[in-house]
């Protein structure tokens, strides 16, 4: 059984004391049994189940700072006084407290670090679509907006990018993360590199037997410096290529990425090589049509395919059968293989939006190992089974 891991930081600002001395007053009591009341009962304050985000929401309101989303119609009146205040702050603390407690079955934990909030979106679209466990990496001394004010070379994270031995000390760190087969890791990229403290969460655990899957927010900068940096830096089971994302990505964009990854059950077997320029990839084949007959026909024998480069991030080739279309409108990503218009391979280096039909996703591959192996120009690969 895993628990789900929630960091309750931020919210010590006004939470601590004002909690514990709602407990020694009338009013603390009084909230404190409608809680026990709807827990006796096995409901939430108006069957809502309250988040993280939720909590952070209430304590801005409540310190009169400016909110993402519009707050209207949220049940945040914990103690039916038809106003928001502290005690509804302290009651809804106490119901995440006790969610956090609430054994959960994923084998998956989505890890981020979300310093202005960019990644920590992605990374709640990718526990709503995995139902994965979380862990948000915070800081023990909170970075502030000057820490990350990149115009000054003798900012605190200046400081740290520029020295890769800082090890920037986590808060309220996870006690484990045995139970977990696949963990996907989120952060911000920081001068082309993810940051220190990302360092330091990888270091303190044992990746040996696990899948890591990076994936980062940025302007410009892609993902493949971190990538090499993460797969150097301790030993990982599996790191599949992972995939940058513009602050405005939603969750779609999310979803068309996740798709492409090789997590599906059923097709641990279906394995293609790609012989190209003297090296063997090896890709996992998606769990459709197509790629179950690309399967069947490289079972037949090896089959040699000129790939010819197009718009700097693909090389795409004909192949010799037409096979089943289930396409789909997809973000692709460094590694993806998709079938276009029924009867050509493309093989990504970097990202494109199309619509193709997924045929599988080279293994353990960064972007800029893609990018470097399959050169510029045109290509001849191997594909065998």
């Amino acid at each position: 059984m895993k628990k789900l891991f929630l960091i309750l930081t931020g919210i010590a600002v006004m939470g601590a004391a004002s909690c514990g001395a709602a407990s020694e007053n009338k009013a603390g009591a009084s909230a404190a049994s409608l809680l026990s009341d709807r827990a006796a009962a096995g409901e939430s304050s108006s069957g809502y189940t309250y988040t993280l985000q939720d909590l952070l929401n209430l304590q801005d309101f409540l310190l009169t700072k400016p909110t993402e989303e519009d707050l209207t119609g949220k049940p945040y009146d914990m103690n039916g006084d038809e106003r928001w205040d502290v005690f509804d702050l302290c009651l809804m603390k106490r119901e995440v407290l006790e969610e956090k407690e609430t054994p959960a079955e994923s084998d998956t934990l989505v890890v981020y670090f979300s310093r202005t909030g960019n990644t920590g979106k992605i990374a709640q679209h990718l526990i709503e679509l995995t139902g994965a466990d979380s862990y948000a990496i915070e800081a023990a001394v909170p970075y502030s907006d000057e820490d990350i004010k990149y115009q000054d070379e003798n900012c605190r994270a200046n400081r740290e990018q520029n020295d890769k031995s800082v090890r920037p000390e986590i808060a309220d760190p996870v006690a484990s993360i045995e139970s977990y087969d696949t963990i996907f890791l989120g952060y911000p990229i920081w001068w082309g590199q993810e940051p220190r403290i990302i360092d330091t969460f990888l270091e303190s655990y044992d990746f040996s037997d696990k899948t890591v899957i990076p994936f980062c927010t940025s302007g410009s900068s892609g993902i493949g410096t971190s990538e090499k940096n993460i797969a150097e830096l301790v030993p990982i089971g599996k790191q599949p290529a992972g995939r940058r994302f513009p602050a405005g990505a939603t969750k779609e964009d999310v979803k068309a990425w996740y798709d492409t990854l090789p997590l599906g059950e059923g097709n641990e077997d279906m394995k293609m090589k790609i012989s190209v320029g003297g090296t063997e990839l090896t890709a996992s084949l998606s769990d459709t049509a197509a790629a179950k007959e690309l399967a069947e026909k490289l079972k037949e024998g090896p089959v040699t395919v000129t790939l010819n480069e197009y718009g700097g991030f693909e090389k795409v080739g004909k192949l010799p059968w037409t096979l089943t279309r289930s396409d789909e409108s997809t973000v692709t990503g460094a590694g993806d293989i998709m079938l276009y218009q029924g009867d050509q391979m493309t093989i990504f280096y970097n990202s494109n939006s199309w619509s193709y039909t997924k045929l599988g996703h080279i293994d353990n591959k960064t972007q800029e190992e893609l990018a470097e192996l399959f050169g510029e120009g045109d290509i001849t690969v191997t594909l065998s089974y």
